[in-house]
């Protein structure tokens, strides 16, 4: 990486790499505006870093800076690097700063999406701190609803129905990823016996709502306990079977 340089106010603001840069979500109102208060009161601290001459990280810095009239200070990384090299390097410097849990997950998974980091899901969703069932369920709201995907990114609760049939609001993504597997498997209620058939029971999103609610009711009741055991049984003879 070079050393800080200078670009004076007149020259304008640099061109942004939306890739890339667009791995993490952008600042929101709030946010931004804090930053550019920020800026007012102590002047830039961290430099914007460019790739290639566009900007891959400090694109809200940059906006902050262009609103109050200042020069720009920036540094460049080596032009050699490839797509992937950077698009970790973003990763890295972001996953410091205040993105949530989800916030995380879902760059991730965009990332894998994109393109930008093609390495295993296991090693990308660890590079995060997120679980692989996370990265998995977030990858999955991306492919299914993009509009979900980008509001969950941008920090924004989504509109859900949970288990109960309750419509509510979450930004949580095994919630959201739960309500959409409910929507595209359109399995409304499910038999209260023991669960002998793995279409309804393992397989389907209603199914393991079940299975979990059935978990937590366990206080010593003969009937939870058996039907439990008759899931497991289930479960493992399923496993066993493929």
């Amino acid at each position: 990486m070079t050393d800080e340089k200078i670009r004076l106010k007149n020259e304008g603001p640099f061109e942004v790499n939306e890739k890339l840069a667009g791995l993490v979500p952008m600042a929101i109102p709030a946010e931004q505006e804090a930053l550019t208060q920020d800026i007012l009161e102590n002047e830039q601290t961290d430099a914007i870093i460019l790739w290639r001459g566009r900007v891959v990280d400090g694109r809200c810095r940059q906006q902050a800076l262009v609103t109050l009239g200042k020069h720009i200070m920036y540094k460049e990384l080596d032009s050699e690097l490839t797509e992937q090299e950077v698009a970790i390097f973003v990763k890295s410097v972001n996953t410091r700063r205040s993105l949530t849990l989800t916030q995380k997950a879902m760059s991730a998974a965009r990332s894998k999406l994109l393109g930008t980091d093609t390495r295993a899901n296991l090693t990308i969703a660890k590079s995060w701190a997120v679980g692989k069932d996370m990265f998995q369920n977030a990858k999955y709201i991306w492919e299914t609803r993009e509009d979900l995907a980008k509001d969950l990114f941008d920090g924004k609760g989504v509109n859900i129905v949970d288990a109960k049939g309750n419509a509510t609001t979450s930004t949580k993504v095994m919630a959201v990823y739960a309500h959409l597997k409910r929507v595209a498997e359109q399995v409304a209620t499910i038999d209260e016996g023991y669960g002998w058939d793995a279409n309804s029971y393992i397989e389907t999103q209603v199914g393991k709502d079940w299975f979990y609610k059935t978990i937590a009711e366990v206080k010593g009741d003969s009937s939870s306990t058996n039907k439990l055991i008759a899931e497991l049984a289930n479960f493992k003879f399923i496993k066993e079977s493929t």
